[in-house]
């Protein structure tokens, strides 16, 4: 199982976390606010069963 920190997308400016977004294929990315970026990338991820820390 992989894993991501929660604190590297707290770090990340809003143009990087647009751009994982699309590439997670997460609908909408450019005209989301950082938090909702954030929950929809962690929604990706879970789907994925990829384990999220800290």
């Amino acid at each position: 199982m992989q894993e991501m920190k929660l604190a590297e997308f707290k770090n990340k400016k809003p143009p990087e976390l647009i751009a994982y977004a699309e590439s997670l294929e997460v609908e909408n990315a450019s005209v989301m606010r950082k938090q909702e970026l954030m929950f929809a990338i962690l929604k990706k991820l879970a789907a994925q069963e990829i384990e999220i820390i800290g």
